[in-house]
């Protein structure tokens, strides 16, 4: 199968990471990944197009919600490429990530979903083909080898936080509130509508990312790494605001998220 893995941004790289590498070691897939970061709807839009009329995947696999993989998404199903999801049918009330994420799920042919609640909404809604596969965030921090020293000798704390893009909401004075004078370290937030208000100044890779957290004092923000990455780390967490209102922890934090959904498209139809 020649399938195209697309990543809009950071956000989604992370998780995509041990999918990608056991789709990469299986020899019955074929294909590359697409890096979207930092494109507009417009640009994200017509630099798939073009990759898809170059080489047409079997499949394209994405995952969440952004911008990015929506245009992406749109230019695959006007194509008739089949689409894989991982993420449908979460819930983010406070962000209009959810209303894009809910139009991906609409084009998708294969959903693979992290909970039990996301794949009752998508059932319900009549989509076929949903697959509960877990978190794929877990599967990577058990299996990779990602973790350095401690980055920071004194104790600190992680923030990740992002404008909640429905009312434009940026409220700092809740971060700093938070923060109670610690030590603390911002990472970048995603390109959205008021981003450009938050002092965030390093984006990290998501190795440097994951260190970060697992010896941090506390994660205090908005960032989905609150309910994917966090948990499986033991970190103490701080959510503020409602960007992330009626998602879940996700469900089968056993490290086979990747391989379910490996296992699955192998099943796929061409």
């Amino acid at each position: 199968m020649n399938i195209c893995i697309i990543t809009g941004s950071r956000a989604d790289l992370g998780l995509l990471h041990y999918p990608t590498k056991l789709l990469e070691d299986d020899p019955y897939f074929q294909g590359q990944m697409l890096r979207l970061w930092g494109a507009s709807f417009e640009q994200a839009y017509m630099t798939a197009q073009q990759a898809f009329t170059t080489e047409r995947p079997d499949m394209i696999l994405v995952l969440g919600d952004r911008f990015e993989i929506l245009a992406a998404v749109t230019a695959a199903h006007l194509q008739r490429i089949p689409i894989a999801h991982i993420g449908g049918g979460d819930v983010t009330e406070g962000s209009y990530d959810d209303a894009m994420r809910d139009a991906i799920s609409r084009m998708s042919a294969l959903h693979f979903v992290t909970s039990f609640a996301a794949m009752a909404r998508l059932t319900s809604l009549g989509y076929r083909n949903v697959h509960l596969v877990g978190n794929p965030a877990v599967d990577y921090i058990r299996h990779a080898d990602w973790k350095r020293e401690r980055p920071i000798a004194e104790p600190y704390v992680v923030v990740s936080y992002q404008a909640e893009t429905l009312d434009d909401t940026v409220d700092l004075e809740a971060v700093n509130d938070a923060i109670m004078g610690r030590r603390a370290v911002w990472i970048a937030p995603n390109p959205d509508r008021g981003s450009e208000r938050i002092p965030a100044v390093e984006a990290y890779s998501h190795d440097a990312f994951l260190t970060l957290l697992a010896y941090c004092d506390e994660f205090i923000g908005n960032s989905s790494a609150i309910f994917y990455e966090a948990p499986e780390l033991g970190v103490k967490c701080r959510l503020i605001g409602k960007r992330q209102r009626g998602r879940v922890v996700p469900w089968g934090g056993d490290g086979k998220a990747s391989e379910r959904i490996r296992d699955v498209l192998r099943l796929w139809p061409i």
